[in-house]
């Protein structure tokens, strides 16, 4: 019991984990750019350069975060049977007007991540999302936890590079590095 309880505690969590890291990351730069806002700056549209505001750009990358966390609770389902579902969206939600609601979940989130294991990490998932533009077609498909945390993270820094546009059109500043892709980064640290 000893050993077994001795090797639990070795095994690597949350920042030593790079994938985990990288998430976290990605969150934190979330919270600093919220940080610097106001509730008034959150909740407006940039129009016509953006249709959509702060707050809806940070709703929807947290209801990515939200899809993969809640399969990933799922109580009582083997791994093969939790389904990250992509669909889920929480349009209108009060969080695309609530700045600190937003901060909230990002601060759960980064909690979330520093608890996951390298096993938990590895996990298969199957995710749901829809998979055309002409018609509904949602295609149930099979990755890990650790790939879909990768791909959430980056399609975050995506929002993130819109936010940036609203931020700099008020006339505010970001971290230079706000709304940059890790590879970008790469390949800038390289130059």
């Amino acid at each position: 019991m000893l050993s077994r309880l001795a090797s639990t505690q070795q095994e690597p969590q949350g920042r030593e984990l790079p994938v985990a890291l990288g998430c976290m990351e990605t969150l934190e730069q979330g919270l600093q750019c919220l940080n610097q806002l106001g509730d008034k700056e959150y909740t407006l549209a940039a129009a016509p350069h953006v249709s959509s505001t702060i707050g809806e750009h940070f709703r929807h990358l947290l209801d990515l975060f939200h899809a993969i966390y809640d399969a990933h609770n799922l109580q009582g389902t083997t791994e093969q049977e939790k389904v990250i579902d992509y669909n889920f969206r929480r349009r209108g939600h009060k969080i695309e007007k609530t700045r600190a609601q937003a901060v909230s979940e990002l601060m759960h989130f980064i909690g979330w991540l520093e608890e996951l294991s390298a096993k938990e990490l590895k996990a298969p998932v199957n995710i749901l999302t829809e998979v055309s533009l002409t018609q509904q077609e949602a295609h149930i498909m099979s990755s890990t936890l650790e790939r879909e945390l990768t791909f959430v993270a980056l399609h975050a820094n995506h929002h993130f590079a819109m936010v940036k546009v609203v931020v700099s059109l008020l006339g505010l500043e970001t971290n230079q590095d706000f709304g940059l892709a890790p590879a970008t980064l790469s390949y800038l640290r390289g130059q």
